[in-house]
């Protein structure tokens, strides 16, 4: 089959490979459509650190069953795929946290993924729920977003974001967009986005946001004040890895506000200097979040199918698998939204 195979960081090359082998109780999917993620790109340029090379990328996967290890769904079945395949056994999983399994392993971190013809699913993926059913009327490319719909109803679960919840959210890019629709869906009163590139500050006002703020050319602290009647907002989440976690995004906090680092941060900026008592004072809540559970997967995936969340608008580029380095430059570029391959033909 034929794969886009990364070897070392700023080296991935199509590359024709053997066709993956059907495991006992697990299936092989023909991919029909697999998302490009900003930590894809992050992977190709830098490394990560479950990454194992060499490494088919590749982990919004959605497909048609080829080939069946006697259990699961039947071949010829549409189907997406939960990246993780977790252990059931550790303190996490009995915990249903399974994110946080001690044994995980990831398609496209150290399991091959889905930027190629044929993906091999392990049997611990089938019988631990991580393939489900694509309902009627949802497209491929629809299911493949559940998975990182899916992380954000994981972070937004865990900074509890409810009703009449005034929410601010840092970064317009695809995550930031589903966040925004996410939490009008969990019925927050107000919703606003801040970003800092033209482009993006256009496409995001498809999201349903109430405020769509260009920080870049307005006072971002100015404008939270005004949309909060000078209160902050209950809930910050971070989509974007080029915030600084500070004492003037604290600011923009409520009383009993809540913060989520829901993007990964570099190196300068995941050490922060923070003034402890204006958390203390203010009952203030800082949560991390990591990825998502395979409930939470099925949950977005429930909510995709259900009509009144539209994903497909997200996606601003479409590529053949030959044609992958141009789909991981639209997103490094962030130029647009989600880039998707939807093409694996020889």
């Amino acid at each position: 089959m034929m794969a886009a195979v990364l070897e070392a960081p700023g080296k991935m090359t199509l590359q024709e490979v053997d066709d993956p082998i059907c495991l006992d109780g697990g299936l092989i999917l023909k991919v029909e459509a697999c998302s490009i993620c900003s930590t894809d790109v992050k992977m190709l340029r830098d490394g990560q650190r479950d990454l194992v090379y060499p490494r088919i990328l590749g982990h919004e996967i959605s497909g048609i069953v080829y080939e069946r290890g006697g259990v699961g769904p039947e071949v010829g079945e549409r189907v997406q795929v939960f990246p993780g395949v977790f252990c059931g056994r550790c303190p996490s999983c009995r915990r249903g946290a399974e994110n946080q399994c001690e044994n995980v392993q990831i398609f496209g971190f150290n399991l091959d993924g889905g930027f190629a013809e044929y993906l091999q699913v392990p049997g611990d993926s089938v019988r631990n729920g991580g393939v489900n059913l694509i309902p009627d009327g949802v497209k491929f490319e629809e299911a493949a977003l559940a998975e990182p719909l899916a992380c954000c109803i994981n972070a937004q679960e865990l900074v509890g974001v409810g009703d009449g919840d005034s929410v601010l959210i840092f970064g317009a890019g695809p995550a930031g967009n589903l966040h925004a629709m996410l939490a009008r869906e969990r019925s927050a009163s107000t919703v606003a986005i801040a970003e800092t590139l033209e482009g993006r500050v256009d496409l995001a006002r498809s999201s349903g946001a109430d405020q769509v703020v260009n920080s870049k050319r307005e006072d971002l602290r100015e404008r939270a004040m005004e949309m909060t009647d000078g209160r902050g907002f209950d809930v910050i989440i971070l989509a974007s890895r080029d915030v600084a976690v500070d004492d003037d995004l604290l600011f923009l906090l409520a009383p009993r506000g809540r913060l989520s680092v829901f993007s990964g941060l570099p190196r300068n900026l995941a050490a922060p200097r923070l003034d402890l008592n204006h958390i203390h004072y203010r009952e203030n809540l800082i949560v991390g979040s990591y990825g998502c559970t395979s409930a939470q997967n099925k949950a977005a995936l429930e909510l995709i199918s259900s009509g009144s969340f539209d994903v497909g608008w997200l996606i601003t580029e479409r590529v053949s698998l030959g044609e992958i380095s141009r789909g991981m430059e639209h997103a490094e570029r962030r130029e647009g939204l989600k880039s998707m391959v939807t093409e694996f033909g020889r």
